[in-house]
Order: C-alpha cells, then sequence, then structure tokens
C-alpha cells in the first residue's frame, strides 16, 4: 500500500540543500536506486538521472519520518522534456541498437521499480509516468508476442460429422447420435491447446489501457503504435475481460514461460494505479494517475540519442547521411576490429563519437558533434581533448557539440558574430547547437552548420 509521503523536489546534477538532514542517512553506495546521489569536494549531488522514487538508508530500508516516507523527485534544470524526448528516442529506427550497447556496457536507458510499491503523489505534482510504464509495457509485450503467446491445455467436446477427433464419449454418442439414428456422427472428447487463459488476458487487459495512453501522445504511423497493432493481433484470440487483483494470484509464470514473469509484474503495477479527473488544457477531461510506480531515466544517455535523432531527422538526406550508432574510429591504420590492435600501448584502440556526418557523394565525413548533456556556459578541458581528437581522427572541417536547453537554435560567437569560430587548424570551424524541446527549429540551426 501506497502511504503518506514528504517529498524532496530537486534538478539533476545539483546541489542538494545540506540543512536537510535527510540527505545524510541516504545510501550513497546504491546509486543504482538512490538517483546516482554522490558526494563531490565535501558537498552531496544529484545525479544526471530524473524520475520519482524512494529514498533508502545504508541498511536498504526506506527512509521514513513519522510514518511518512521520503520520496525524491528529480527535475530536468535545462527544461528539458523528458517524455518528449522519449517518445522521439522510442520511434527510431535505431532505438534498439541504442539498448543493446548499453545493456552491453551495463548502463540502463530508464529503469522502473516494478517490484516497489506504488507511491502517492499529491494531485498537482508534475509527472507523467504513465507514459513510461505504457512504452516500456509495450516494447516488452512485443518482445514477448514475437517468442510466441503461452498455451494452455484443456479437454473439448464437440460432435463431429464423418470423422473422429480424439476419442468418442460412448454414452453421449449413444444419447446424442445413435438413438436418434446419426451414425454418421461421432461425440468426441479431445485435447485442445488455447491462447485464451488467464495469464494472456491480463496482458490484453493491460495492453489496451497503455494503448488509451499511447494514443494520446503517438500518431497511427508511428514505430510504437505499429507495436501496439501486431501486440492486439497476437491477442486477437484472448477475451478481453476486466481484469481483478485476485486473478494475479491464478497466474503461472514457470518453466518455459517464466519470460511471462516480468511482463506479469509489470501489468499488476499498471492496473494497481488510481487516477482522478482533471481539466486538460484544451478543456477536455482526461483521467490521470496519482499513485506513480517509482521510475529513473538517464538524462546523459537519452540527451545523446534524442540530439542524434535531431540531426539525423533534419540534414539533408540527399546530400549528408549519420554514420551509423556507436561507430569505433581506430587509432591505426588499416585496423578494423580491436583484436588486431597493437597492445601494450597507452593509446585507446579505439573512438567512438556521438555524431559524424557524412557527405554522401565523397562518402568523407564533414561534421563531427559530441552531444554533452552540461551547461554550455563553463569550458571543459577534457572535453575539449575529446572533440579535437575526432577531429584528428575523421579530418573533418567542421565540429563542435550539442547541449541541453529549452529552445533550439545555433550559439553565436562573439569573436566573429558568426555561427562558426575559427580555430587555429587550418580551415575547422566550431560550433555550438542547443537542442531543445522546440526540435522543429533545430533545423534552421542546422542550416548554419550544413549548407
Amino acid at each position: 500500500m501506497a502511504r503518506d509521503v514528504i517529498i524532496h523536489q530537486v534538478n539533476d546534477w545539483s546541489v542538494l540543500n545540506s540543512k536537510d538532514d535527510v540527505w545524510t542517512k541516504v545510501d550513497l553506495s546504491a546509486p543504482e536506486v538512490n538517483f546516482g546521489i554522490h558526494r563531490f569536494q565535501g558537498k552531496l549531488w544529484s545525479s544526471g538521472y530524473v524520475g520519482v522514487g524512494r529514498l533508502y538508508d545504508k541498511n536498504g530500508h526506506y527512509l521514513q519520518s513519522g510514518g511518512k516516507e521520503h520520496i525524491i523527485v528529480v527535475t530536468s534544470q535545462y527544461g528539458m522534456d523528458p517524455w518528449q524526448m522519449l517518445e522521439t528516442v522510442m520511434t527510431d529506427d535505431e532505438y534498439d541498437d541504442y539498448i543493446a550497447e548499453m545493456d552491453a556496457d551495463g548502463r540502463i536507458l530508464f529503469k522502473v521499480f516494478y517490484d516497489q510499491p506504488l507511491i502517492k503523489l499529491s494531485q498537482d505534482t508534475k509527472q507523467d509516468g504513465e507514459l513510461l510504464y505504457a512504452l516500456s509495457f509495450v516494447t516488452s509485450c512485443y518482445s514477448l508476442c514475437k517468442k510466441g503467446l503461452k498455451k494452455a491445455m484443456f479437454h473439448q467436446e464437440e460432435n463431429y460429422a464423418s470423422k473422429v477427433r480424439g476419442k468418442i464419449e460412448i454414452r453421449k454418442n449413444i444419447r446424442i447420435n445413435t438413438c436418434r439414428g446419426r451414425s454418421d456422427r461421432f461425440y468426441c472428447k479431445y485435447i485442445d491447446f488455447t491462447e485464451d487463459n488467464i495469464e494472456n488476458r491480463i496482458l490484453k487487459a493491460t495492453l489496451l489501457k497503455c494503448k488509451d495512453i499511447i494514443g494520446r501522445r503517438f500518431s497511427p504511423t508511428s514505430e510504437v503504435s505499429k507495436r501496439m497493432a501486431y501486440c492486439q493481433n497476437a491477442f486477437r484470440r484472448v477475451k478481453t475481460v476486466r481484469i481483478k487483483t485476485s486473478d494475479f494470484s491464478g497466474a503461472d509464470a514457470t518453466g518455459f514461460y517464466m519470460y511471462y514473469k516480468p511482463l506479469l509484474q509489470q501489468a499488476r503495477c499498471i492496473c494497481g494505479q488510481k487516477y482522478y479527473a482533471y481539466k486538460s488544457e484544451d478543456g477536455q477531461s482526461i483521467a490521470k494517475s496519482f499513485f506513480t510506480i517509482p521510475y529513473m531515466i538517464n538524462m546523459e544517455s537519452l540527451f545523446e540519442f534524442y540530439a542524434r535523432i535531431v540531426l539525423k531527422r533534419t540534414i539533408d538526406m540527399d546530400k549528408y547521411s549519420l554514420d551509423r550508432y556507436s561507430k569505433r574510429l581506430y587509432i591505426q591504420k588499416a585496423v578494423n576490429d580491436v583484436s588486431e590492435a597493437e597492445r601494450g600501448i597507452h593509446l585507446m584502440p579505439y573512438c567512438i563519437p556521438d555524431i559524424i556526418i557524412r557527405d554522401n557523394e565523397s562518402q568523407k565525413p564533414v561534421a563531427v558533434i559530441d552531444a554533452k548533456y552540461k551547461p554550455n556556459t563553463r569550458s571543459v578541458r577534457s572535453d575539449t581533448h575529446q572533440l579535437l581528437s575526432y577531429v584528428l581522427l575523421t579530418d573533418v572541417k567542421r565540429c563542435g557539440f550539442a547541449f541541453p536547453g529549452v529552445d533550439s537554435y545555433a550559439k553565436i560567437m562573439d569573436a566573429t558574430e558568426t555561427a562558426s569560430l575559427p580555430l587555429a587548424v587550418d580551415s575547422l570551424d566550431y560550433y555550438e547547437l542547443i537542442i531543445g524541446n522546440d526540435k522543429d527549429n533545430a533545423t534552421e540551426a542546422l542550416k548554419q552548420i550544413l549548407p
């Protein structure tokens, strides 16, 4: 059961209030559940995560005061909308590549704590976690449907004409057929398999609930909507019923169908949410949850993907293209695999720029952009070295960074009053792109980099 809460509203990558002693009780060794809270230069800082969740002490218990749980609500200090960013990223054709790369590195794009109780929030708390649950569930359900739905065995009886299936039920066959002179018919009992079981009924009901949430944010032609349609088709032989809490007790996810277990856990949390009605901006009354499942989103990785997609969707595809995500640039000539690189030297075998823009005709790189989820008002030595090493490897004439912001634009340099800053290296121009929630305006900013 969700309890009353004490909410701590903070921004990502910000210093926490030292006067609030709750932060001194937080377990700093568990960043995966405590939103990356850490100590730096004698102060406690939040990290690059946004979301809603409980705070844990060093014993792994929820932090409480007077029977109320301490809840942290983290938002983006740059005004970025993580939900719009997630919509963009999760509908991209490279989304599976992004997730595969993060899994290989042991990182997460987002995490939903389905194993924790729901959190009760005040009705005016700004959060849109239900969209994340819906996207997460549809993505997981899509993978499950491709593996195959669980089938249950049951005994079916049917009166067949001129054929036998299974075994003949002698008594019923005499009463129904023989006594009526229908020797051409046989009343049979046989074993059949069906997808219409309690597990699939639970998933279908949850899927339809998610469909309403996603339908308000995604077009019917989006990739998410297509996955939703694929799942609905897979569940077409499953009855649509209203799910009760007791139904989850009868659901079985063991043996060959162990892959149902996380989906059923998600479904239980989603179905357990409570809603209230509120007036939206356009005057329509919409049901919005005020109980939320704890979650956190990795804004650093999300912004990296988001910036890449915004650039990919706004460049002139007839002239330019982006190299595939996570492409490795090897330091040594003629080396195309890490196993071929020389060992025992101090140089890294390869670098991985975030964004390489290539000319379609010459197939040569023309620009390299590195996405940084940090302020663009402070110079950082390591970032400078990183970008210039990418320039050295690609031999491009344009380079720069992409930073988060409310509005999208190309930063004008004071030294030149243009969008580029000529560097000491011959014919090398430097740019800064601020990419915000108005991703459509990024097109105009890009025109200053790629004419």
